[in-house]
């Protein structure tokens, strides 16, 4: 009977799926979405318009305090040798202004800004402005080392060509330790050429940003389960965009996902035992702030939160990734067993590994919820070029994905609100930190402040 109705959801979702008109919505009419904007709070209106016209249950708004950020003046010009030549340059997320005049100096480009790196180049990077690429070590992770090092300020340019500055914080809901900005990939090359020919160049970067608290809100819809409401299914993902582009990719795609997997299971809700909560939540960009927020309001109920679905950025569907709970893989293999992705050169399957802590999963394994999240893969190769920009619009979007992702949501959450016994139990705190011990995860959260979990919580919400 059970993977009947199951199949009748993934066929829900196949022949009726609103997912790619929903996306439209939020990319091309609503547009950059960036927390504080306008454009948030058209995206909240509508969401939370969509789960009512749904019929979820208990569809509300869960506000929350945040620092929010907006840049007010972005300049970065050529001192010397080619003295009064503009590069255009995007500010870093909370980041601290510069004096008024700027601050001026040589440029040191590096290959990773990380820890080693700047250890092995300290005499270079001392008193000098750092240049580094996007990939592969996180601006968040960059900042705090540049600064530790006495960097006087970092720009980071992106990997790949198409003169474009790639946006993202310079650290987690707290002002940067020193001013950071966003190059092109041209840009970084034409200066490394400028000193490869005319010797040192020197650089003045003016950043005025504007950091002041707000509101934002995670939104919140239900289905209430018909023989254990107080047991919780979580699947979300975040709404909010940098101030640089719509965001169709990351992530209008992950929450239209999300946002279908709610409708097809509403249709089929008399056959959910357990509660399954879909949330859209807000300024994850600058800091997974939503998330932090939503652990923090129903902390009395992750005790009974048998999981959290975490979808972030769309793609082809190409597997489902697990974070603290091994015990959670039969489970999983065994849905993933009867998904079938179109394309997908490799069985569609579950793993465990070490969790990331860049998306709004991580606030929830910080507590010991078991966490999954839906992996993707771009279709398109470039498409993956294209994140944190303003060309991340919604002709890169993979429309078949969008409902493939929904389905698999809503196969994994059907599955899981009916079973007999919980599959995977909450973690403790020591058992959390003996799993990331020896990974880079916990150079990681040393740096983003982000660990015990309570630190965070007090850092983000209560002035700590």
């Amino acid at each position: 009977m059970e993977n009947k109705i199951e199949e009748a959801i993934v066929a829900e979702v196949e022949a009726r799926s609103e997912a790619w008109e929903n996306l439209l919505v939020l990319a091309d009419d609503i547009g950059m979405r960036v927390a504080g904007s306008e454009g948030e709070v058209q995206a909240r209106d509508f969401l939370l318009q969509t789960f009512q016209r749904y019929g979820l249950d208990r569809v509300h708004l869960e506000p929350f305090e945040y620092r929010a950020w907006r840049p007010h003046r972005e300049e970065l010009t050529v001192v010397a040798p080619e003295a009064g030549r503009s590069i255009p340059c995007r500010c870093g997320g909370l980041s601290p202004s510069t004096p008024e005049q700027g601050v001026e100096g040589e440029v040191v480009f590096l290959e990773r800004c990380d820890a080693e790196e700047l250890a092995q180049r300290a005499d270079e990077v001392q008193g000098r402005i750092a240049v580094a690429p996007y990939y592969p070590f996180a601006r968040q992770l960059k900042t705090p080392l540049a600064a530790r090092f006495g960097a006087l300020a970092l720009l980071e340019h992106r990997n790949y060509a198409g003169a474009l500055q790639p946006a993202r914080t310079c650290c987690f809901q707290r002002v940067g330790d020193l001013p950071v900005a966003s190059i092109s990939l041209e840009d970084a090359e034409y200066l490394k050429r400028l000193q490869q020919r005319r010797g040192p160049v020197r650089l003045r970067l003016i950043l005025d940003s504007r950091i002041e608290p707000k509101e934002s809100w995670n939104v919140v819809g239900e289905l209430t389960g018909t023989e254990h409401p107080q047991q919780v299914l979580v699947c979300g993902g975040h709404y909010d965009t940098w101030h640089v582009g719509p965001g169709a990719i990351d992530n209008a795609a992950g929450v239209v996902a999300v946002v279908e997997a709610a409708r097809a299971l509403a249709v089929h809700r008399e056959h959910l035992r357990r509660t399954v909560r879909f949330v859209a939540f807000g300024v994850e960009e600058s800091g997974l702030v939503g998330s932090w927020a939503y652990t923090q309001r129903h902390a009395g109920e992750l005790d009974d939160t048998w999981l959290m679905i975490n979808n972030d950025v769309g793609g082809r569907p190409s597997g489902l990734g697990i974070a603290g709970a091994e015990d959670l893989l039969p489970f999983l293999e065994a849905v993933a067993s009867r998904v079938r992705v179109d394309g997908l050169e490799r069985p569609f399957g579950a793993s465990c590994g070490t969790t990331s802590w860049g998306s709004d999963h991580f606030p929830f394994f910080a507590h010991g919820v078991p966490t999954v999240g839906l992996g993707t893969e771009s279709v398109w190769p470039e498409d993956r070029f294209y994140g944190h920009s303003r060309a991340d619009t919604a002709d890169k979007v993979y429309p078949q994905g969008l409902s493939e992702c929904a389905a698999i949501n809503a196969r994994v959450l059907f599955e899981m609100a009916n079973l007999d016994e919980r599959p995977a139990r909450r973690r403790t705190r020591e058992e959390l930190e003996a799993s990331f011990a020896d990974t880079p995860l916990a150079e990681a959260v040393e740096l983003l402040d982000l660990w015990p979990p309570e630190r965070a919580l007090a850092r983000y919400f209560e002035g700590g």
